[in-house]
């Protein structure tokens, strides 16, 4: 239940700003669309920087735990201050800085689980489903009931709140993560500077390969959490709304996840990952026809199918390939190329599209245009993975 408890409060903390900071920094700060391709790049930046630390660092200096405490002390104190910057020069440092501290959190949470699960990895998904409910929660609380209790006409002057918000759960966090069991595995002071076991195993072809397919399905859904709030604003949902309906993905997220435990007995990891990049196509292809409010309802549900099958499941397909001194490493490892590399790449290729195909057009904002170019990365990543991922990923022997 502890594990549970951590996992709520990770993804409420990023629940709380992630859906709608695109849109604070649009309507409250009134930055440009590069402009906030750069702020949101700094996330992605810090995450080819941040997890590198814990590659370094978590379960060979510090235990796992530990680290995550501290990493959400940190983010506490610097998203208070993030809220009080209005100058984009000011904001962007002080967003990258957050970011390192924030970026080793996500598989950090995954590798304190999967430590604790032990050979019961296929569990993973109803201790991460926590996680999910977090985001539904802090979506409803926010957005509906917070902003929906203000003046619409002014609901843009409390977006800040949702930093206050999010640097509030990251402090319960940090005193929580001391209270988590202790690792049964104890950390080992590090014999040389690389966790060797970690690259060993990163180094595997089918490791690698799921790197690549990830790396393709982070940067479409980095696109979702670009555009998703100003499409939706386009399409003349207020602000109170926007986080209550996005929350959408993540209620059929927890749907998805109950039924994952039961669906890897029946079929394989590759098949529910296939099936995870097809709910990505539907997403995107349903924003691109901008048409009733029920085909946009159905992508952004789509969403949580997306998130679900594939994200929950290629971590799953890597720790198959995991013992207990190269797993923390290797979660860390591949958190650089997913949430890394993708994201910097997303930020800066969606900021690039924003302003090309809805800020500056002569003609008007062209959503369909902007939606069309994850949909098409989406394809690209089906294709790399149906032709080349094994049905089977073959896990090794571990002593856990």
């Amino acid at each position: 239940m502890r594990l549970a408890v951590m996992m709520f409060l990770q993804y409420f903390a990023m629940g709380a700003v992630l859906p709608i900071l695109s849109l604070y920094l649009k309507d409250y700060l009134h930055f440009t669309g590069i402009q906030i391709g750069v702020v949101l790049g700094m996330s992605s930046l810090a995450a080819l920087v941040s997890p590198v630390v814990g590659f370094f660092v978590a379960d060979r200096l510090i235990l796992a735990k530990h680290l995550l405490s501290l990493c959400h002390l940190i983010a506490a104190g610097l998203m208070v201050l993030l809220g009080r910057q209005t100058e984009f020069n000011h904001v962007a440092p002080i967003y990258l800085c957050y970011a390192l501290a924030f970026g080793p959190t996500v598989p950090l949470t995954n590798a304190i689980t999967f430590h604790h699960l032990g050979t019961g990895s296929r569990r993973f998904g109803n201790i991460r489903v926590f996680g999910t409910i977090g985001w539904v929660v802090v979506a409803w609380m926010f957005g509906f009931f917070w902003l929906r209790g203000g003046d619409p006409d002014t609901s843009s002057d409390m977006l800040p709140d949702a930093l206050t918000l999010s640097a509030i759960s990251s402090l319960v966090l940090a005193v929580y993560a001391l209270t988590l069991p202790k690792r049964p595995v104890a950390p080992r002071s590090p014999t040389s500077l690389i966790p060797k076991e970690s690259l060993r195993v990163f180094l595997r072809p089918q490791v690698l390969l799921l790197a690549a397919v990830s790396l393709m399905v982070g940067i479409v859904d980095r696109f979702y959490y670009f555009g998703a709030a100003p499409f939706l604003r386009h399409l003349a949902y207020d602000d109170a709304s926007i986080m209550p309906l996005m929350s959408i993905g993540q209620i059929i997220e927890i749907a998805a996840m109950a039924t994952l435990a039961v669906l890897l007995k029946k079929i394989s990891l590759k098949t529910v990952m296939i099936l995870g990049i097809l709910a990505e196509i539907w997403r995107f292809g349903a924003f691109c026809l901008e048409g009733t409010t029920l085909i946009i309802i159905s992508g952004i549900a789509a969403h949580g199918i997306a998130y679900a099958f594939f994200f929950t499941t290629v971590f799953m397909a890597v720790d198959d390939h995991c013992d207990p001194q190269s797993r923390t490493g290797l979660h860390q490892l591949f958190a650089i190329i997913t949430f890394g590399l993708g994201s910097v790449s997303a930020n800066l290729l969606a900021g690039t599209c924003f302003d090309y195909f809805v800020l500056n057009p002569t003609d008007g904002p062209s959503y369909p245009s902007f939606w069309a170019v994850p949909a098409g990365l989406s394809i690209i990543a089906l294709i790399t993975c149906g032709l080349a991922v094994k049905q089977n990923s073959p896990a090794i022997t571990r002593p856990d």
